[in-house]
This record gives C-alpha cells, sequence and structure tokens, in this order.
C-alpha cells in the first residue's frame, strides 16, 4: 500500500510541475506578443509623424525669369507637383494597428489608440461629413470596446474568487496535514473506554487531498489563460477535468467547489469585437 501511494504522489507531482510549466509557457507567449504590440506601435507612430509632416510640406513657387516672358505678354507658367498622401492610408494603417491590438486582447491599447486616432481625424484632408460620420463610428467602436472588455472582466473576477476559495481550502488542508495527533496518554480513561472512529475512506483520497485540490488550482489557471485568449474548446476541457477531479471528493467542501466550477462552465462566448470603422471605410 505504501508503495502505491509513493507512486501515486509521485505521478500527481510530475502532473503537477507539467500544468506549472504550461503556464510558464502562456506568460512566455504573452511577453512575446507585448513585445511585438510595443514595436508595431513605435513603427506605426513614426510612420504617422512622417506622413504628417510630408502633409505639411509646401512647395516653393519658381522664381519668375523675364526671358521667359513672350513679346505678347503671356508667360510659360512652371509646373508644379504637390505630393499628396491619401489620409484613408493613414486610417487604415492606425485601424490595422487597433485590430492586432485586439487580437492579442490588448483593449485598453486598442482603445487608447482608437481614441487618439479619433482626435487625429481632424487633422486630414477629409470632407466635413466624413469626418462626422467617422467620428460616431469610431465612438460606437470604442462604446462596444468597453462592453466587451467589462464582460471578460466579469468573467476573469468569478474565476480569480473562484481561485481564492481554493486556496483556502488547500491552505486549511495543509494545516491539518501538519497537525499531530493527540497521543493516547494525554487523554482522560473514559475517552479511550468510549471511543467513536469514523468509518473509514479511501486512503487515496484522503491523503492525497492537498495534492488533488493542488492540481485544480493549476487546472483552474490554465483555463483562465484559455479563457482570456478565447479558446473556448480548451476552456470547456479544463473545467471538464476538474469537475471529474472533484467529483471523487466525497467531502462537502469539494462538492461546494464542483457546483461553483460548473456554473464558471456555462459562460457565454464573448467575441473579440468587429471595428465598424473598417467596414464602413470598405477594407
Amino acid at each position: 500500500m505504501k508503495k502505491f501511494l509513493i507512486v501515486l504522489i509521485l505521478v500527481c507531482v510530475a502532473w503537477i510541475a507539467k500544468l506549472s510549466y504550461d503556464i510558464f509557457q502562456f506568460n512566455q507567449t504573452q511577453v512575446a506578443m507585448q513585445d511585438t504590440l510595443q514595436q508595431l506601435e513605435t513603427h506605426s507612430a513614426n510612420l504617422n509623424d512622417q506622413i504628417v509632416a510630408l502633409q505639411r510640406q509646401t512647395p516653393k513657387p519658381p522664381e519668375s525669369n523675364a526671358s521667359n516672358v513672350t513679346t505678347t505678354g503671356t508667360g510659360v507658367q512652371a509646373s508644379t507637383t504637390t505630393l499628396q498622401v491619401d489620409p484613408m492610408v493613414l486610417i487604415r494603417q492606425q485601424l490595422d494597428l487597433v485590430d492586432f491590438a485586439l487580437q492579442q486582447q490588448q483593449y485598453h491599447f486598442a482603445l487608447e489608440k482608437l481614441a487618439q486616432l479619433n482626435i487625429n481625424i481632424e487633422q486630414y484632408a477629409l470632407a466635413p461629413s466624413l469626418k462626422q460620420s467617422l467620428h460616431q463610428v469610431m465612438g460606437k467602436d470604442q462604446q462596444l470596446i468597453q462592453q466587451t472588455v467589462q464582460a471578460r472582466t466579469e468573467q476573469q473576477q468569478q474565476i480569480q474568487q473562484l481561485l481564492q476559495q481554493v486556496d483556502v481550502v488547500l491552505t486549511s488542508e495543509i494545516k491539518q496535514a501538519q497537525m499531530k495527533p493527540v497521543s493516547e496518554g494525554d487523554r482522560p480513561f473514559w475517552q479511550r473506554w468510549f471511543e467513536l472512529q469514523p468509518a473509514k475512506q479511501p486512503a487515496t483520497q484522503l491523503m492525497q487531498r492537498a495534492i488533488i485540490l493542488k492540481e485544480v488550482q493549476l487546472r483552474l489557471l490554465v483555463a483562465r489563460e484559455a479563457l482570456s485568449r478565447g479558446q473556448y474548446l480548451e476552456y470547456q476541457k479544463d473545467l471538464a477535468e476538474i469537475i471529474q477531479i472533484l467529483s471523487a471528493l466525497p467531502d462537502a467542501q469539494a462538492q461546494k467547489l464542483r457546483k461553483q466550477v460548473e456554473k464558471i462552465k456555462g459562460f457565454n462566448i464573448i467575441p473579440m469585437p468587429v471595428l465598424n470603422t473598417r467596414a464602413m471605410l470598405g477594407s
């Protein structure tokens, strides 16, 4: 029996180590995405400055030359070319950056860039009616992103509350495991005569409760990461495994946690916002 428990502990520890490594990989991927987003932001800002500078340039008119004037008094005017930059190109580039931020779940960054673009619209050579329409559509896009952020934040908060509850139960289990039982000599003789012992529960469940709850905690972290990336199939799969694990524990605390996991398993899918401004511009 002891050998079996040792093997079971080693398997549980190996599985927990694997889950910890998966969480570490998720964090590394998120850091890499943030670096890429920062580089795109810098490139877009530089491009924006260059285009605005080109728009502000005014070509100097050529000096008049008396030799070019004919006897009839009509002069030949030198042709000048003005560098024209289509403001729609710049707007689409900024929308590309906002779209990329939405795909990377960087909603606050997307809101910031969309608000900045909404302000910069006034600097572009566009018709007043088009500017007004762009302001209205961008305002609706901002509201849509804010609603998405609020809904996803509420889902993440519910998962965080469940993680805290699991942590409280896990801490309690660890403390109870460290408590030493009272020796026979310290108890009154009448307690030793009339001793009621609880029915023995499966040793593999009772002795490994802390490890099982730790696995539940790590799986919840993995599920939370999957939900934040919009991977609902992975999220549902992780929660189904957690429910199966908790169903094997007979105590009331585990069953209460199971019911809460079933509740967050029923989260509605919140799709990524689609920019109406891009649809309006036909891109």
